[in-house]
């Protein structure tokens, strides 16, 4: 699904009476989309940073900084910053160890407890203060010009109108406040990674198809000790990743927010490809199987390319090849 362009209400519809939690009991595959969104990462909260290899160390700090610093110059200081869709606290956590943040009182939202509860832990782990609330992305629960910056990574695909959104931040931003959305999946990037992680899935039932090797495939969650409602959650994945986008039409809704100084830069292609070939490997195979050297040259790997995506790839290819979008925009003084 792409995201189009769409004429913005001056502020969001209130939206704290929609549903953000399942009723006890209820079927998640029936529950409305907001719903689903928070059950499904309340679920995942307990093992979200294992499945995507999230740390707080030199390799995710690094990750998170190279990110910012694409669209944010070294020097820029901001004294209040809100994550949206927060997740474990990833991006702003990391931002926060690698000094983008410094002297900044962090907040951090999301729709999901559990990931909140997460992210909170986290910063306390690494020494820090965050202020997390409960809410919905295309409803903050904040008030009008609260923040010098407004972070999100891997969010908006999620949301049911990310121009909702955009419009909020655009309220709980100070005049010169400065928006950052990273992570994000391109319309033809996201086509190319699911033709690599298509290819790869069948390469590795094939190989392990053999009489054998059958035993290096992972067991399913049922399998694995999981309940039956563990199996329906887990099926929810690809339920709640809702959107592509293309670039332009990043740009053009950003415009329509009210925003300024609006640019959408792309990246990760050949490294995508790679990164997403391992997961792929790492997903299906038994756990345990792949050690620290497997880790390590996943790592070295992914750095490599990424380099070359960088300093040559980006030069000729279009960048809505690559698989993943960063926005940056700046809030206007007024007139």
């Amino acid at each position: 699904m792409t995201a189009e362009p769409v004429e913005l209400p001056d502020r969001a519809p209130d939206l704290a009476a929609a549903p953000v939690a399942p009723v006890p009991g209820a079927d998640p595959r029936t529950l409305d989309v907001k719903a689903k969104q928070a059950a499904y990462h309340d679920w995942e909260s307990r093992t979200y940073e294992d499945k995507f290899a999230i740390s707080y160390d030199e390799r995710c700090i690094t990750y998170a900084s190279e990110r910012f610093r694409k669209v944010v110059p070294d020097g820029a200081g901001f004294g209040s910053v809100l994550e949206i869709g927060a997740g474990t606290g990833f991006f702003v956590v990391n931002l926060a160890l690698a000094g983008c943040l410094d002297g900044a009182d962090l907040h951090a939202t999301d729709i999901s407890d559990g990931m909140l509860e997460v992210c909170a832990s986290n910063g306390a782990a690494q020494g820090l203060d965050i202020a997390t609330r409960q809410g919905d992305a295309e409803a903050l629960p904040y008030d009008d010009a609260s923040f010098d910056l407004v972070l999100g990574h891997a969010v908006f695909h999620h949301l049911p109108v990310p121009a909702m959104a955009l419009a909020e931040a655009f309220r709980v931003l100070k005049p010169g406040g400065t928006l950052v959305i990273a992570g994000e999946p391109t319309e033809l990037g996201d086509r190319l990674s699911w033709a690599v992680k298509r290819s790869t899935w069948r390469a590795f039932r094939t190989v392990t198809a053999v009489p054998g090797l059958t035993s290096l495939r992972k067991p399913g969650v049922r399998e694995s000790g999981g309940s039956e409602s563990d199996e329906v959650m887990a099926g929810l994945e690809h339920e709640v990743d809702l959107h592509t986008f293309r670039p332009r039409d990043v740009e053009k809704m950003a415009r329509l927010a009210g925003y300024r100084e609006v640019r959408v830069i792309t990246e990760e292609l050949t490294a995508n490809w790679f990164g997403w070939a391992v997961r792929t490997i790492e997903g299906a195979v038994r756990p345990g199987l792949l050690g620290l050297p497997w880790a390590l040259g996943a790592y070295h790997g992914y750095r490599a390319l990424h380099r070359l995506d960088d300093d040559l790839l980006a030069r000729i290819v279009p960048r809505e090849a690559f698989y993943n979008l960063i926005l940056h925009a700046r809030k206007p003084y007024p007139a």
